[in-house]
């Protein structure tokens, strides 16, 4: 048992893909046909493509030994806030950078709370979490903020080449991330940081400068997907998103990222935010009740977290 989960751990993107190829030839017999059509996997990948940007902003978190769990409250909270700004005549590109300035502030704080009061990161975004998702029901008034500009809605219906633009700018940003986080060096030293903050300061790597700027882009790049979610469904709600910033965390953590930092790739992070979105489309083929999905979805991450677990004890051994 303890070779095998070790060895998932090591081949844990070479396992995520085979594990859905599997469940796209299962679900492409099951509806006859349907699933593995350009159509259904252009609209897959348009829905699934928006909330792949947030997991990636957690993975470079992750990397660092770092938790976000305001990503959803921040999407939340700067959607609100553009929208309410819109609502009242502010013109698109104030609205969005209203919403952006959000992003900023909380991943400010986060920031600041985690490298200059040295409160663990679990507990200063779970304080901003719940403030920022109180600001989005005082914004609204508990209630929708709708009649947002025909222009913003429209945001959303833009083609490249006859693919989704966010499809597009998602697999540009991945491939660039990716080769960033293993050459760049200023990306390479997150792994140094998860792995041994101590050490790194050491060897001159400023730590809470890294750390402030990582919680920063990881806000604001869940504002920006909050937006983008916001201007298809056409209204600011106050309670949408909610509990999604679990599964943000989940995704990385199943595509090869450790909480205990210094591990972590894009690739697997995509991978594991598919597998995921797969579960349930799985599920409802093989008519399992909706009931069912919170034990399959959580022996899947501890399975992840365990063989990680394993495959660290092994090398330290």
């Amino acid at each position: 048992m303890k070779k095998t989960l070790s060895f998932i751990a090591k081949q844990r993107e070479l396992l995520l893909g085979a594990l859905i190829c599997i469940a796209a030839v299962f679900l492409e017999f099951s509806t006859g046909g349907i699933f593995l059509t350009k159509n259904n996997l252009l609209a897959i990948a348009d829905t699934k493509s928006i909330d792949a940007f947030v997991v990636i902003g957690v993975t470079y978190l992750l990397i660092s030994k770092e938790f976000d769990l305001s990503t959803a409250s921040s999407m939340a909270l700067g959607s609100m806030v553009c929208a309410w700004l819109m609502a009242r005549g502010a013109p698109i590109l104030v609205g969005v950078s209203g919403g952006f300035a959000v992003g900023a502030m909380i991943g400010g704080i986060n920031g600041l709370l985690v490298t200059q009061f040295k409160i663990p990161s679990f507990i200063a975004t779970l304080g901003t979490m719940f403030a920022a998702r109180s600001l989005t029901q005082v914004i609204g008034q508990g209630r929708p903020i709708a009649n947002l500009p025909q222009a913003f809605i429209d945001i959303t219906n833009y083609r490249i080449a006859g693919l989704p633009w966010t499809l597009v700018l998602l697999v540009v940003v991945a491939i660039l991330l990716q080769v960033f986080l293993k050459r760049q060096r200023s990306m390479f030293k997150l792994f140094f940081i998860g792995a041994n903050e101590r050490a790194a300061r050491m060897v001159g790597i400023k730590t809470n400068k890294q750390r402030w700027v990582m919680f920063v882009v990881s806000s604001m790049i869940a504002v920006f997907a909050g937006l983008i979610l916001t201007s298809r469904a056409r209204s600011a709600s106050p309670i949408a998103f909610q509990g999604m910033e679990l599964r943000f965390i989940a995704a990385s953590v199943i595509g090869g990222a450790s909480i205990n930092g210094g591990q972590g790739s894009i690739l697997g992070a995509l991978l594991g935010h598919l597998v995921i979105s797969l579960i349930g489309n799985t599920m409802t083929q093989l008519s399992i009740s909706p009931y069912w999905e919170g034990v399959i979805f959580g022996s899947v991450l501890l399975t992840a977290a365990i063989s990680d677990s394993f495959s660290r004890m092994k090398t330290t051994a």
